[in-house]
């Protein structure tokens, strides 16, 4: 694996990180949107994960001009293609979340 792919591992392993993305390929774009989309997540998280997301080139800040000035926030075309690995992971949690969890081996040996 080269140095990209593990930096761009390891920000999509952050917390938050796949919530935030979720949202934006829902269209969800404003900062109380995005917000409101994950009621745990703190003003001051999101602003990071946004920060480092247009970093990294996933998302574009925009400035909308006007009373009161909007920023809204929208996805590059890089992380735009991420929108099938963020929609396999909502499946395989919802296949995980349906099925009864594991049994350990002592309950097996019982």
């Amino acid at each position: 694996m080269n140095e990209e792919m593990a930096a761009l591992f390891a920000l999509l392993g952050k917390r938050w990180t796949l919530s935030v993305l979720a949202a934006l390929l829902r269209g969800e774009d404003r900062f109380d949107q995005l917000r409101a989309a994950a009621p745990r997540l703190t003003a001051r998280m999101l602003s990071n994960r946004l920060s480092e997301l247009v970093r990294a080139g996933l998302l574009v800040r925009e400035l909308a001009v006007g009373p009161p000035p909007l920023v809204h926030y929208r996805l590059t075309a890089a992380g735009d293609a991420l929108g099938p690995a963020v929609a396999g992971f909502d499946r395989c949690l919802a296949v995980t979340e349906s099925r009864e969890p594991p049994r350990s081996r002592t309950e097996e040996a019982a």
